[in-house]
């Protein structure tokens, strides 16, 4: 049987240790691991329960990834927020053609500025899912830019967080959760 308040003890530091930027006290994450059914929680693999354990935190420099129905223009206010405005995202169009929404599936152009430069993607439309590779292409930009950071998925297939960091992010992610996975978008 998991012991929940020893386990936040003993991870939550390393996610300090990390260099995440944690909003929410070790106690509340507690309290809020708490509210799952210990049964569930016991029967959870180690992936899964640390998993949890960085949902129950909210941080100013990562999120939660649900790419299920998010519009373009929210993500890159998400990713403006956790670059701390270090790029600024303006003017956020997600063009799609009467015929492919009426069909619910084919492209759609998403065009925006970054820092003042102009951009356009051709995006994969699928009813209401993001194309992920949108942000492979948003590192293509970072990176063209001279800039260091990336956009950085962690965690696992159920609960993935994204962050904007340096790279060497991912080899203290699995140093310290060698249980995790990440990878440069």
């Amino acid at each position: 049987m998991i012991d929940i308040k020893a386990f936040v003890k003993e991870n939550y530091p390393k996610i300090e240790e990390l260099g995440l930027s944690v909003k929410t006290k070790e106690n509340a994450v507690i309290n809020s691991m708490k509210k799952y059914p210990q049964e569930m929680l016991n029967d959870l693999d180690e992936d899964e329960i640390i998993s949890f354990l960085f949902a129950a935190i909210e941080f100013s420099d990562a999120f939660a990834a649900d790419f299920e129905g998010i519009e373009y223009a929210d993500f890159l206010k998400i990713f403006q927020r956790i670059s701390n405005n270090e790029l600024l995202f303006e003017d956020v169009v997600n063009h799609v053609a009467e015929e492919t929404l009426q069909k619910g599936e084919g492209s759609s152009e998403v065009s925006f500025k970054c820092n003042g430069s102009t951009y356009n993607y051709t995006a994969r439309y699928y009813y209401d899912w993001f194309d992920t590779k949108f942000l492979g292409y948003l590192n293509s930009i970072l990176e063209k830019n001279g800039i260091e950071k990336r956009l950085i998925l962690f965690g696992d297939p159920n609960a993935t967080l994204i962050t904007y960091q340096k790279p060497d992010f991912c080899q203290r992610l699995k140093v310290l959760f060698p249980m995790l996975d990440a990878t440069i978008a």
